[in-house]
């Protein structure tokens, strides 16, 4: 049995950031996940840092609290952010007192804001709608989530906080109607761990009501379903955001080497079991063209979705759900944090924590805001101009990934699943979506003694299933052709689909 003092059941950005402040203020923690960092909302993103801009309009209080995140993170995560700056476009049709009441109210919350004209756009974004008949500039940014999740734990284990990843919570043990520890189950051995608590933080996003019923508690909650697609090409080096009311595929956002466009609003019953409809990818496709008009030419190589955990609402239409955020003290021993976005986890974060750590009576502040994230210069495989400078033993061709990166990722860091490989390298996330470097990754895994020849084919198969459902919706064109081509290699050279 392991004790601790706080148990965070949750590896997204709040669980992860939550486990940051927590070390820093000297509380002793184990965070659970059921997969790998980022396994949720906060991997299904967009990847956007929000200057706030887009809730300006109707939700000035999230607005508020993502432009000064949106300062923060530039300063304390800089090797997680590209600052791109982004533009609010109006196309034809698009209405005039939107735009002024945008204005407005940027102006009333801080964020600063630029009037130019369709020739300046253009000279900064040269793919533009040359029909746009204004932007406005605003300080979003890129971010990428999955390195921002494993920074945060980077200092967690430095101040001797415990990480399980791939580690689900099967049961919350109640004694005298408290909650007291959690029972896990470890994915690969299928071991079961108990650990103690004093404390217990449901931050699992859209499994929070799941966690909380475990633990007879619930939350209120909406889920939305938000679907994206990822180009082969990166069409703007800036965030690009329709100047109209939020609605579906308004945003699209640099990511090194492509571009995420999105995203839909569905409301769904359940965070699992969840797809890609191919109607999505058409409204998506559709919208981010009238954008950038190549977007309509420019392959895509994928489609992935996520659920949005948002607080309750009676309102039909989820857009009009506020993207605040909501502690809840369940009063047994469990608190929930819900609701919130990627660009607020830090925030999310210091206040749980301040909620927390009064039942331990610490007295120390949250350093969050002020600290630089730990382990920046050393994580593996980032940017792509650091990539550039190693071309030898590539072993993924779409994201120049070598060799000594996925060692790296398996003997120093402990990796056991081929998806964590990725995640910490970019590995697959290329054009080819794995399809030509994943069987060699594994060959490195088997090689090291992690997977024997039966384990690496049978994860193989399930990879490749899993990869054909995101690549699915979007097949067609040049995509088609290169699934072709995967399907030969692995179906007629690797014989994939004998039985023996």
């Amino acid at each position: 049995m392991i004790k601790t003092d706080v148990i965070i059941i949750g590896g997204g950005a709040t669980g992860c950031g939550i486990a940051r402040d927590l070390a820093l203020r000297g509380v002793h923690h184990y965070l659970v996940e059921k997969g790998d960092f980022a396994s949720g909302a906060t991997g299904a993103c967009h990847g956007l840092l929000h200057s706030g801009a887009r809730y300006a309009v109707k939700d000035a209080e999230a607005a508020l609290e993502c432009i000064g995140e949106n300062s923060i993170l530039r300063k304390i995560a800089q090797k997680c952010v590209e600052v791109t700056g982004g533009l609010f476009v109006r196309l034809p049709g698009d209405s005039k007192r939107y735009r002024d009441s945008f204005l407005k109210n940027c102006e009333e919350v801080g964020i600063s804001t630029q009037v130019l004209s369709p020739s300046r756009a253009l000279d900064l974004v040269p793919e533009l709608n040359p029909a746009i008949e204004e932007a406005v500039s605003v300080p979003d940014c890129s971010i990428d989530p999955f390195r921002l999740c494993m920074l945060n734990a980077v200092t967690s284990r430095k101040k001797g906080g415990g990480i399980l990843i791939h580690h689900k919570v099967t049961e919350i043990i109640r004694e005298k109607g408290r909650c007291v520890g959690v029972k896990v189950q470890d994915k690969f051995t299928s071991q079961t761990k108990e650990i103690r608590a004093k404390i217990i933080i449901n931050a699992s996003g859209a499994w929070g009501d799941i966690i909380a019923r475990m633990g007879g508690s619930e939350v209120p909650m909406t889920l939305s379903k938000g679907s994206l697609i990822i180009s082969n090409h990166r069409l703007t080096n800036m965030v690009i955001n329709r100047l109209r009311p939020p609605s579906d595929g308004d945003i699209i956002v640099p990511n090194e080497a492509v571009c995420l466009a999105g995203t839909t609003s569905i409301q769904v019953d359940s965070p699992d079991a969840i797809e890609v409809d191919a109607k999505e990818v058409d409204i998506v496709a559709t919208q981010a063209e009238q954008m950038i008009p190549r977007f309509g030419t420019t392959r895509l190589i994928r489609a992935y979705t996520g659920v949005r955990p948002l607080l309750k609402a009676d309102d039909s239409d989820n857009r009009n759900i506020s993207r605040g955020f909501k502690i809840i003290d369940h009063k047994n021993g469990m608190f929930s944090i819900m609701g919130g976005k990627l660009s607020t986890y830090r925030l999310m974060a210091e206040k749980t924590v301040d909620a927390v750590v009064d039942q331990f009576g610490v007295r120390a502040h949250c350093k969050t805001a002020d600290l630089p994230l730990d382990g920046q210069d050393e994580l593996s495989g980032y940017p792509l101009s650091k990539r550039l400078k190693k071309m030898d033993n590539i072993v993924c061709e779409c994201e120049l990934v070598d060799r000594d990166s996925v060692e790296n990722a398996i003997n120093n860091l402990g990796i056991q699943y081929i998806g964590d490989i990725q995640h910490r390298t970019r590995l697959g996330m290329g054009p080819c979506q794995g399809g030509f470097c994943t069987y060699r990754a594994l060959g490195i895994m088997q090689e090291a003694g992690r997977l024997t020849p039966s384990e690496s084919i049978q994860i193989l198969k399930g990879f490749l299933q899993r990869r054909f459902r995101g690549i699915k919706p979007a097949l067609w064109g040049d995509q088609l052709r290169e699934e072709q081509l995967v399907e030969s290699i692995y179906l007629g050279i690797l014989n994939m689909g004998h039985k023996p």
